[in-house]
């Protein structure tokens, strides 16, 4: 341990340890670099507030960081050819990050497990130097799954703080470029490739304090102001509600009111006045017994009408002729049936 401090340690007689701003920058990397910063604030700043446009550019960047590891190892492409491939390719990938959500999450949260597992390994590989290949790869495996499961389940802390992580370690790799010429990351780089590399001091480290800084200010900012009062879930509801055919119901509140406002009017319009006395009294006869009325209830009263009809009618012509009465008797049956149904439902309606 004391050894791998002494390596970090400050040393006047070498010039690697001395702090020198570098004297020029490349354009192109310039470029680059400072389109990082302003992908750094988004993170901090906004990360949750946007956090579909968050979850694309990291399924972006993840994808085509091992797509661009993966076809660096074909020596048929150039540079320039690696570079297309791999960001065409990762906008498919991010594409799908944005629009399923937990695809997002998962790699978002995976994303941030890596930056834990690789914090590890450079921490691990200070106490102890790592050869062993295994190690970088269960660890990022392991944590990142980890992180990855935690952010499924506590979704808006999780959204909140990896998308701080990721807006400092974006800051991080900035200021390294612009006060250190990308020496701590070129030296994560190698070990994670197991390559010696030059010890570095302690002072180079002093950078990585914004790690922390940034993380806590992102963190406060979006719990507080942009993230408050906000839920990412109600979001995703209105999109999925968005094409869905929406039915107009009754406001029965409204309906309600206008009736108490407008009830002398309403009844003047319902209720006839006093002259038409007969017509409400026949229109509410109807109203109120005309459903009411079935072919068994008119069954029945035709039934009765009928059998006090036949008795009246069949009991003096019996006396009197027995004979015609058989013959003549269902002709003034069925006339009497007819004429007292008649008259009932006349009565009725």
């Amino acid at each position: 341990m004391a050894a791998n401090i002494r390596n970090i340690s400050y040393n006047r007689s070498d010039i690697y340890c001395e702090h020198k701003l570098p004297s020029s920058y490349d354009l192109p990397w310039l470029v680059a670099y400072s389109f990082l910063a302003g992908i750094g604030l988004f993170y901090t700043i906004v990360g949750y507030r946007c956090w579909r446009l968050t979850m694309f550019i990291t399924a972006f960047n993840l994808s085509s960081l091992l797509l661009y590891i993966i076809l660096s190892s074909q020596q048929s492409l150039n540079e320039a050819q690696i570079i297309g491939i791999s960001c065409s390719i990762a906008v498919l990938f991010g594409l799908i990050g944005s629009l399923l959500q937990y695809v997002g999450l998962f790699e978002q949260g995976f994303c941030f497990g890596l930056i834990l597992s690789i914090i590890t390994f450079i921490i691990w590989d200070f106490n102890q130097h790592i050869t062993n290949f295994w190690i970088p790869i269960i660890l990022i495996v392991s944590i990142g799954s980890i992180c990855a499961t935690i952010t499924l389940r506590f979704q808006k802390l999780m959204i909140i703080v990896t998308s701080s992580c990721l807006g400092s370690v974006c800051h991080f790799i900035v200021l390294d470029y612009f006060l250190q010429n990308a020496s701590l990351v070129i030296y994560i780089h190698k070990r994670l490739k197991f390559e010696d590399t030059k010890s570095i001091c302690l002072k180079h480290w002093l950078v990585a304090i914004i790690l922390v800084v940034t993380s806590v200010i992102g963190i406060l900012i979006q719990y507080n102001c942009t993230g408050r009062n906000y839920d990412h879930r109600d979001s995703w509801q209105q999109i999925i509600s968005a094409g869905q055919k929406r039915y107009k119901t009754a406001n029965l509140k409204k309906i309600r009111q206008h009736y108490d406002q407008n009830t002398d009017t309403l009844r003047e319009q319902i209720i006839p006045n006093d002259s038409h006395a007969r017509f409400r009294y026949f229109y509410r006869i109807r109203r109120a017994n005309g459903d009411v009325l079935s072919q068994d209830f008119i069954q029945n009263v035709r039934q009765q009408s009928v059998n006090s009809q036949y008795d009246n009618v069949i009991n003096p012509r019996t006396t009197a002729n027995p004979a015609s009465t058989t013959l003549t008797t269902p002709n003034s049956v069925q006339k009497k049936d007819t004429d007292s149904t008649t008259t009932t439902l006349t009565h009725l309606t």
